[in-house]
């Protein structure tokens, strides 16, 4: 694994100290994994294939509304949440939670580390 590789998957633990965060990954737009940090148990190949088709359904809705590029899109289900946020146009930030309860928290980190995910992942 290469040190930036290294670097990446090192800010992906930061958001794993979260008990609620199930994964936490880097996926290319194509849905290809780059990094992670997961959970055991977690299909994290399946599960990031799937996210980058959630990242272009609400990167359509926004350009046919006229609303612009997509921040973040935040989907929430009975026993959690899934949080994509693009990090270029190349690759964007997937965490995956088994609860409701910490949205506000989880967004906190994800700002405080976006700069440093950019530059880890621009590095590569």
């Amino acid at each position: 694994m290469s040190t930036n590789s290294t670097q990446l998957g090192y800010l992906l633990n930061r958001f794993r100290v979260m008990e609620s965060i199930e994964l936490a990954a880097v996926v290319a737009s194509d849905g290809l994994l780059i990094e992670s940090a997961a959970h055991p148990a977690i299909d994290v190949d399946a599960i990031c294939a799937v996210a980058s088709n959630g990242l272009a359904m609400a990167e359509a809705l926004g350009r046919e509304i006229d609303k612009g590029f997509t921040m973040q899109a935040v989907l929430e289900y009975e026993e959690g949440l899934v949080l994509l946020e693009p990090i270029n146009d190349d690759a964007m930030l997937l965490l995956v939670t088994n609860t409701r309860e910490e949205l506000g928290h989880i967004r906190f980190l994800v700002a405080l580390h976006r700069d440093d995910l950019l530059d880890a992942l621009d590095a590569i």
